[in-house]
């Protein structure tokens, strides 16, 4: 590659910081327009909930991206760490009387990283279908353990979840806020944002230029002198831990933590949205969230107007992952292998 084109293509990676401008200008709009509307509340709070959720799974989105983006095996067992998040600030902040929200993340954080290590190491021994299989495997063994465990409440789950607290003050009840959505979509912001500066400096590091050397020719990496197998272990635990983060929200937002977090579907939902939005790219990662949760809420709408008698967003579903994976193998906002 000349000179040049190295510094085109590097300028072609950068993040598009107008639209992250253009995404805060849009959220701090959603959070304080009804403090400036003289007749009330303008903005449903159904609304704000489904952005909160979509954010969540953006931060979920962008963990999985480390390993099956920009590492480049797949993984169908990620729900086990957005369970495991969401599990451990469960158990800390109900069994346990003062233990913050915040901390939990940190334990959640910690605890996936030291779980993802068995899948790590399964990961430098075999590749293609048979990781999609260990790590379909490793996400039902949690999930049979979340299901007949009494401590963690069964297939009940563990609900009670304290609402997150800043400063003593629940992050629904911050008397500046409109309404209890706002913070959540303040601080999942800030950590979005965040995630994507840690990624982009990541992947154009030395770090990432070993990680794509080994995600195109893993023999050719071996050549080179890279470890192949410490930067694989360091990808799929990185991916761990971002995704506990996001099951520690989700618990926190949700106020419970049932099996079905560590379910295989809710995997196989994480990765369809790096696939649809793409791989390998920030903005796709976090398009992806947003648009597979966004989509099935606007369907129902129109099921309710137009009286469907079945879901359209299963036939929808389908029909985009089809023809993405036909005519966009790489993603809506993915980059193209070279």
């Amino acid at each position: 590659m000349t000179g040049t084109a190295a510094i085109a293509k590097k300028k072609a990676d950068k993040p598009n910081t107008k639209l992250y401008l253009i995404a805060l200008v849009v959220v701090l709009f959603v959070c304080f327009l009804d403090d400036f509307t003289p007749s009330g509340r303008v903005i449903p709070n159904y609304f704000k909930y489904i952005i909160v959720v979509s954010m969540i799974y953006a931060v979920a989105s962008l963990g999985i991206n480390f390993y099956s983006g920009y590492q480049g095996d797949t993984s169908l067992g990620h729900a086990v760490f957005f369970g495991m998040g969401a599990y451990t600030t469960a158990y800390l902040t109900t069994q346990f009387e003062g233990v913050s929200f915040w901390l939990s993340i940190l334990v959640g954080m910690i605890l996936s990283a030291i779980i993802a290590l068995p899948v790590a190491w399964a990961g430098t021994r075999v590749k293609g279908s048979f990781m999609v299989v260990i790590t379909y495997g490793y996400c039902e063994i949690f999930r049979y353990l979340a299901t007949n465990s009494r401590s963690l409440g069964g297939t009940a789950g563990m609900a009670g979840i304290p609402t997150p607290r800043i400063f003593g003050v629940k992050l629904t009840k911050i008397p500046w806020l409109p309404s209890n959505k706002d913070a959540f979509i303040l601080i999942l912001f800030a950590i979005i944002c965040f995630l994507a500066f840690f990624t982009y400096r990541v992947v154009h590091s030395r770090v990432g230029y070993a990680l794509s050397a080994i995600r195109e020719d893993e023999i050719a990496a071996y050549a080179m002198g890279i470890n192949v197998k410490a930067y694989k272990r360091m990808a799929m635990v990185t991916s761990a831990v971002i995704t506990s983060v996001a099951g520690s929200f989700y618990a926190g937002f949700a106020n419970v933590a049932d099996p079905s977090l560590f379910g295989a579907t809710l995997s196989i939902t994480i990765f369809t949205m790096l696939v649809i939005g793409g791989r390998r790219s920030i903005t796709g990662a976090i398009f992806g969230a947003f648009f597979v949760i966004i989509c099935p809420e606007l369907l129902r709408y129109v099921q309710d107007l137009i009286g469907l008698p079945f879901d359209p967003w299963y036939i929808l579903y389908g029909v985009i992952l089809v023809i993405v994976m036909r005519y966009k193998p790489e993603g809506l906002l993915g980059k193209k292998d070279s």
